[in-house]
């Protein structure tokens, strides 16, 4: 199943992505269980980081109401009445990002060999993780702006599969770490290249390099596990303007999801919703010296999970 948000009567609500349609979760359920004569207290209206604090319960849900959409429309190509404003033409729908509140957005850096080898020919392969985080206002959707100022100058690009975590853990053993995963998702990691080294110490910035507004680019949709079953074997690809730039599979992971999971939640709690994205191939602009300016068009896809795209635009630095 393929879930997102989307704007609907001007309001961000939860969808279910069936085919060239989308289904509003909130009121698809209210009008379910008002034909089953049946209570939706314990389905209240929720976004995509409440909906996967439901787990299971909240799966069940979905499932039955896309069920019921879908016996409702039955072969007809026109909407019933009875669904008009719960189902949906997708391509009607403004797609927001599918989780603009996670409770952490953890990054692996130099997750992939090529990207090692990129950034430099003699690194050895790393032996533990690497990791920084996000904060959430980073956060865009699909056809948003990656906003930078005029005096950006080495603006990259890194498309990653993002792992959207489903259920609480800490300390999760790597046997169990996937019971821990919902879904998946594209996310693109922009970073500001100028800022990789600071001159007076000659240490990377993390921080201004990161964790800029709209330096994080995720959706369409999230595709929920029971639709991938093999992660590692997705095609990742970005193009520039119609130019490929990175092209890969997630087998040339250093550390695999399950390591990551495990990893991770030894010094955090993983909750639902949080995101982990997981690295990303070489074509990088800090290989090719391709920066990103005003007015690119950058996408990213996924195979199985749909295409990200993004633009870059300037804007001048006034207080507001």
């Amino acid at each position: 199943m393929k879930l997102a948000t989307f704007q609907n009567n001007g309001k961000p609500t939860l969808g279910i992505v069936w085919g060239e349609r989308i289904i509003d979760l909130n009121k698809g359920h209210r009008v379910f269980m008002k034909n089953q004569d049946q209570s939706e207290e314990s389905f209240p209206h929720l976004d995509m980081r409440g909906f996967l604090c439901q787990g299971p319960v909240g799966l069940d849900v979905a499932r039955q109401v896309k069920t019921w959409v879908q016996e409702q429309v039955g072969e007809e190509s026109e909407i019933p009445a009875e669904l008009r404003g719960i189902l949906l033409n997708l391509s009607e729908t403004k797609i927001l990002a599918p989780i603009s509140n996670p409770p952490k957005i953890l990054c692996v850096a130099r997750n992939y060999v090529s990207h090692i080898r990129e950034v430099s020919q003699d690194a050895p392969v790393p032996k533990s993780l690497f990791m920084f985080i996000k904060p959430a206002s980073t956060i865009i959707g699909p056809e948003d702006s990656v906003v930078i100022s005029p005096d950006c100058r080495k603006l990259d690009h890194e498309v990653e599969l993002a792992v959207v975590i489903g259920k609480q853990g800490r300390y999760i053993p790597e046997e169990a770490a996937m019971d821990h995963v919902a879904g998946y998702t594209i996310f693109n990691d922009i970073s500001d290249r100028g800022h990789l080294l600071q001159k007076e110490t000659q240490r990377v910035d993390w921080f201004a390099m990161k964790a800029q507004d709209t330096f994080g680019p995720m959706g369409p949709y999230i595709v929920l596990t029971d639709e991938i079953q093999d992660p590692h074997g997705l095609g990742l690809r970005l193009w520039v303007n119609g130019e490929l730039r990175q092209d890969s599979t997630g087998e040339e992971m250093v550390f695999k999801i399950p390591q990551i999971i495990t990893e991770v939640s030894r010094f955090v709690t993983l909750e639902p919703g949080d995101l982990i994205s997981t690295g990303t191939p070489t074509g990088t602009s800090y290989s090719t010296k391709k920066f990103l300016g005003s007015g690119d068009v950058v996408e990213c896809e996924i195979e199985g999970i749909g295409k990200l795209r993004n633009f870059i635009r300037v804007e001048e630095p006034v207080y507001r």
